[in-house]
């Protein structure tokens, strides 16, 4: 027995093969490290062909990380410099007991580091819920057609790169890329069309290296190692939510409440892929990054919601007259003369955008919004303070506040809860109307928190943002 003979072995004959000969105690070993993927994994080791190719492995891990397709040290490193060469079976019983020891500390770490990270499809899950009603005229497209084409992309035998670069031209992966741009705080390298592309045709191979790299970690290649993996529940689940727009409709039926009266909205939500990041909007369409919640819905939707409450917001808030395209920057800056204005106001801004959608998403305070609130306000305390000159610093506080579903996003919910519960869930998409001065303003009053209140500085300068954005209204007014 050696390895070529593994190689050209069906997967469920080789347990057998080896029980009882002179590899038996390293294939014991194997099964305790790999479980049900030993034989597989032992089989895919004996086919890199010639064996001095499992060094590519590296490649692909430099290789991923020049492209933005990285871990950004959020990860742990994957294959060492010492890594053996399986040139007999008994070294290929070696690196595999080695690879399968990688893989068991990636997931740990994944477990650590992204614990809301599903491995699995639950198979059970109830589905969508019954829609509520939504206003007439209403309208949110689905966009699947990216995650369809790569699924048939990673079935396709003749997986060539020109298919690759045009699934990474697709509006769901062109936005999902720009989103991560434009959040300024991903380090670069960014990824792009060609390293998008690059990870589809890895992700495709039926080449040995490549599925060990695969099996490695589903977050390889751009989380892409995940849809291959499970490219057959990918396809149920795209069937599910292609079903006669039952989510859709549940998606409006959520928000729908939480816009001003007579509200018109007709969007497009797309899903794609992408590392690190759950859910995502642009000025063109909301989105979510399908591998994060796969058919956990409980915990999917509340994302969906989210990110078309995002669109939604764009439709509706106070906007920058000066500034013709809809998005994001339209609501989160406004012309002021002073620099400390334009900062405060972008961060009220961020406070009232990602704390409306928090809320919108999952209606019931929790209390970890309490925290964010004392740590929102002092993020707040702190752009106060800055001068005209420092706008680093300004930058690093906002990331602060919005990173990794950072403080502003439940003080923001809890301000939120505030209005809704004063006024109705209407009184949400009226407060956005009105501008986040207004909205951070409102819902501190009627929290009626004197503990966490913004200081007489902090309070002021947002008493005059708010007069210049409502000049018919008393700065001093709370209502």
């Amino acid at each position: 027995m050696d390895r070529a003979d593994i190689a050209a072995m069906q997967p469920d004959r080789i347990p057998t093969a080896l029980a009882g000969g002179p590899s038996a105690n390293r294939w014991n070993e194997l099964e305790k490290q790999a479980g049900g993927h030993a034989a597989q994994l032992l089989r895919l080791v004996c086919r890199v062909d010639p064996p001095t190719r499992i060094a590519e492995l590296r490649n692909l891990e430099s290789g991923q990380g020049e492209r933005g397709a990285g871990f950004l040290g959020m990860l742990p490193d994957q294959i060492p410099d010492d890594l053996e060469t399986p040139t007999d079976l008994e070294s290929a019983l070696v690196v595999s007991i080695h690879l399968a020891k990688i893989r068991a500390a990636n997931l740990a770490a994944l477990g650590e580091t992204i614990p809301t990270y599903p491995l699995a499809f639950l198979q059970g899950s109830p589905g969508i819920p019954t829609p509520d009603p939504i206003p007439d005229g209403w309208r949110l497209d689905i966009d699947l057609e990216g995650i369809r084409a790569i699924l048939d992309f990673l079935d396709a035998k003749d997986a060539d790169e020109a298919t690759a670069h045009a699934i990474a031209r697709m509006p769901a992966f062109v936005e999902m890329m720009r989103h991560r741009r434009d959040l300024g705080y991903v380090p670069e390298p960014l990824i792009d069309e060609d390293g998008l592309a690059w990870c589809l045709v890895h992700a495709a191979s039926r080449d040995p290296i490549d599925e060990l790299w695969k099996w490695l970690h589903p977050h390889n290649l751009f989380d892409l190692s995940d849809l291959f993996t499970h490219r057959a529940d990918y396809r149920r689940l795209v069937d599910v939510f292609s079903d006669g727009g039952r989510l859709a409709a549940f998606i409006l039926g959520a928000i729908a409440p939480y816009a001003p009266p007579r509200s018109r909205f007709v969007d497009r939500l797309s899903f794609a892929v992408g590392w690190g990041i759950r859910g995502w909007a642009t000025e063109a369409t909301g989105g979510v990054n399908i591998e994060h919640g796969k058919d956990d819905f409980a915990s999917l939707l509340p994302t969906l919601i989210h990110e078309t409450y995002h669109r939604l917001q764009a439709a509706v808030a106070y906007p920058n007259p000066e500034v013709a395209k809809p998005g994001f920057e339209r609501i989160t800056s406004y012309p002021f003369d002073d620099v400390r204005d334009r900062r405060m106001y972008g961060a009220l801004c961020y406070v009232m955008l990602e704390g409306s959608a928090t809320y919108v998403a999952d209606p019931k305070p929790v209390p970890d919004w309490d925290d964010a609130l004392r740590t929102g306000v002092a993020l707040l305390e702190r752009v106060e303070t800055l001068d005209s000159e420092e706008d680093d610093a300004s930058d690093e506080i906002l990331n602060e506040g919005l990173r990794s579903n950072g403080p502003f996003y439940g003080f923001g919910a809890l301000l939120s809860h505030a209005l809704v519960e004063d006024g109705g869930p209407s009184h949400l998409g009226i407060a956005l109307q009105r501008g986040a001065p207004f909205f951070i303003a409102r819902g501190l009053a009627l929290l009626g928190n004197s503990n966490v209140m913004p200081s007489e500085a902090v309070g002021a300068r947002i008493g005059r943002l708010r007069a210049s954005l409502e000049p018919d209204v008393s700065s001093s007014e709370s209502g």
